[in-house]
């Protein structure tokens, strides 16, 4: 059955990694979005596990367009943390971006860095997209692992790895699934007030 509540999950990313083409993927529309202004909610219906015992879940996914500057990114996203279930992440793994836009990856990590330290979100389940798989250019994931150096990131932190591509849909399922089973995981081991949950980081690279 469906949970009458989705869980919700803060999209966060720098601008023009593809983050608003990743939600309307998922919500089964094209990926030609315009440039996200302001915040965007809306629940995507999505299926996880096999196909003859798929679990029907709804996601809803918080999208904020807001200008390509660090510190109005974490104030703009500072709101959500406490109410979003999981964090999805959306960075651009292609050598075109290592190549000519290096202080966009750095960027990028530094937001990662800043919101995966927020104590709201310390035990909730952090989705990476490396995004832009499609492309001839793309980055394997042992490279986008050293690159955005998400070891050390997201340290202590529970946390996956995934590439994927907005254009094709490619890697969404197997991202979003493991995002779902770890809230249906969550939602059946709610720690006691005061404890921790144990959550665990880790190279959790889909390839």
């Amino acid at each position: 059955g469906q949970a009458p509540v989705p869980k919700t999950a803060l999209v966060i990313g720098w601008n023009g990694t593809g983050k608003t083409a990743v939600c309307q993927r998922l919500r089964g529309q094209s990926s030609e979005p315009l440039p996200t202004q302001g915040v965007l909610r809306e629940v995507a219906t999505l299926k996880c596990g096999p196909q003859d015992e798929e679990l029907e879940c709804a996601l809803e996914l918080i999208d904020i367009g807001i200008e390509p500057k660090l510190e109005a990114k974490t104030a703009s996203y500072q709101p959500w943390l406490s109410s979003a279930d999981s964090v999805i992440v959306v960075i651009e793994a292609s050598k075109t971006a290592q190549r000519f836009r290096p202080e966009e990856i750095e960027r990028s990590k530094a937001l990662m860095q800043s919101v995966s330290q927020e104590p709201e979100v310390r035990d909730k389940p952090f989705l990476v997209l490396a995004n832009k798989c499609d492309r001839e250019d793309a980055l394997p994931i042992n490279e986008v692992m050293e690159l955005f150096d998400l070891e050390n990131v997201f340290k202590g932190r529970t946390w996956q790895l995934q590439r994927c591509s907005a254009v094709t849909a490619e890697g969404l399922k197997a991202g979003t699934a493991w995002l779902v089973f770890k809230l249906l995981e969550e939602a059946k081991e709610r720690p006691s007030p005061g404890g921790g949950s144990g959550a665990y980081g880790g190279s959790h690279a889909i390839r």
